[in-house]
């Protein structure tokens, strides 16, 4: 399955919050796709996906927009 989630224009910690919502319903395999507008968020997110072992891969998809696509193991 996979999870978008939309939170341009959200600051921190509402995207993390919503990134942690999908994780506790998403079974191995699924992805989630996080886009946000926020730099900060971006540095978050990767610092708890790697606590949790998993490795998000961070793209730029337009300036000062970045889409998050973590697997979960």
């Amino acid at each position: 399955m996979e999870y978008l989630i939309d939170a341009l224009g959200d600051f921190c910690p509402i995207p993390n919050l919503k990134v942690q919502d999908a994780l506790s319903r998403a079974q191995a395999g699924d992805q989630i796709m996080l886009l946000t507008d926020h730099s900060c968020t971006v540095t978050t997110i990767k610092e708890e996906m790697r606590r949790r072992r998993l490795r998000p891969k961070v793209e730029e998809v337009e300036n000062g927009i970045w889409q998050i696509t973590i697997t979960v193991d």
